[in-house]
C-alpha cells in the first residue's frame, strides 16, 4: 500500500512538472520601442549628399609670361549617419531618438568632367598640358576641404539628417500602434576640430575660386586664403504634409559642369 501511495504522488508531480514545462504559456508583451529601435538599426545607416560646382581662373608663376588657365569640375560631398548605436525613449508621447553624430565620406570627384580652356602666349615657356594637369591634381584637397567645410557650416544638413530619421520613426510608430504627439532627435552638435588644408591656389588678380556661385578661397601675398560663406539650403519639393518649398535657387546659380570663357 505504502508502494503504491508514493507511486501516485510521483505520477502527480510529475503531471504538475510536465504542465509546467510543456503546458500553454501566454505570450510575453511585446515592447514597441526595442521594435522601433530593432528596425532603425536594422536601416544601418541614412546618407545624404551635397552636389557641387567649383570653378577658378588661375594664372600660376612661370618662366616667360604668365598664363591663365580657367578650371571648372563638379564633386558630391557624402554624409552618413550611422544607427548601430541607437537609443529611442518614450515619455507621455514624446519619442526622443539619441543618435551618434554625422560623419563624412570621402567626396567624389570625377575627373572625366572636369572642363578647362587655357590662354598662353609664345612668350609662355611651360607646358600647357602639365599646368593644366597640376590644377587638376588640386581637385580631390579642395573637395575634403569643402565637405568639412559643409559639415560644419550648413544646418540644412542635419537638418536633412534630422528630418529622416523622425520620418522613418514616425512610421514605425504608426505600423505599432504607438501614440505619438512629437518626435525629437538628439544628434550630437558638429564641432569640426581639424580642418583640410586647402593647396595653394595662384588665382589671378582680382578673381576668387568659387563653389555654386559663392566665392570660397582667394590669393594673398603667396597663400590661398578661405574665405567664408553660408551654403544655401538644397532646393526641395514640397513636404507630404503641404509645406510650402523653400524658395527657388537663382536663376544664376550654376549646377553641375561649369564652363569658364575669358572676357573680351
Amino acid at each position: 500500500m505504502r508502494y503504491l501511495v508514493i507511486a501516485l504522488l510521483a505520477l502527480v508531480l510529475g503531471g504538475f512538472i510536465g504542465h509546467a514545462i510543456w503546458g500553454e504559456k501566454n505570450p510575453q508583451p511585446v515592447d514597441p520601442l526595442q521594435v522601433i529601435v530593432t528596425q532603425l538599426k536594422t536601416h544601418a545607416v541614412i546618407a545624404h549628399e551635397r552636389q557641387l560646382a567649383i570653378w577658378y581662373r588661375a594664372c600660376p608663376t612661370v618662366f616667360g609670361k604668365t598664363p591663365q588657365i580657367f578650371i571648372a569640375w563638379p564633386a558630391r560631398l557624402s554624409y552618413q549617419l550611422e544607427l548601430g548605436d541607437v537609443r529611442v525613449t518614450n515619455s507621455g508621447g514624446v519619442i526622443r531618438v539619441h543618435t551618434s553624430a554625422i560623419h563624412p565620406d570621402e567626396p567624389s570627384v570625377p575627373t572625366d568632367f572636369v572642363d578647362y580652356l587655357s590662354t598662353t602666349s609664345i612668350f609662355t615657356f611651360a607646358n600647357e598640358q602639365e599646368l593644366v594637369n597640376h590644377e587638376i591634381g588640386k581637385a580631390t584637397p579642395i573637395a575634403r576641404y569643402l565637405t568639412t567645410y559643409f559639415l560644419a557650416r550648413d544646418p540644412s544638413l542635419q537638418a536633412d539628417f534630422s528630418g529622416e530619421l523622425q520620418s522613418l520613426v514616425e512610421h514605425l510608430a504608426a505600423a505599432l500602434g504607438v501614440p505619438v504627439t512629437r518626435i525629437e532627435v538628439d544628434m550630437p552638435k558638429i564641432e569640426v576640430t581639424s580642418w583640410p588644408k586647402l593647396p595653394k591656389l595662384e588665382l589671378c588678380a582680382g578673381s576668387m575660386a568659387s563653389v555654386n556661385g559663392l566665392p570660397f578661397a582667394k590669393f594673398e601675398e603667396g597663400y590661398t586664403v578661405p574665405v567664408g560663406f553660408r551654403p544655401p539650403p538644397p532646393a526641395r519639393p514640397a513636404g507630404p504634409r503641404g509645406a510650402a518649398p523653400p524658395a527657388a535657387a537663382p536663376a544664376d546659380m550654376p549646377k553641375g559642369i561649369a564652363s569658364v570663357f575669358p572676357t573680351r
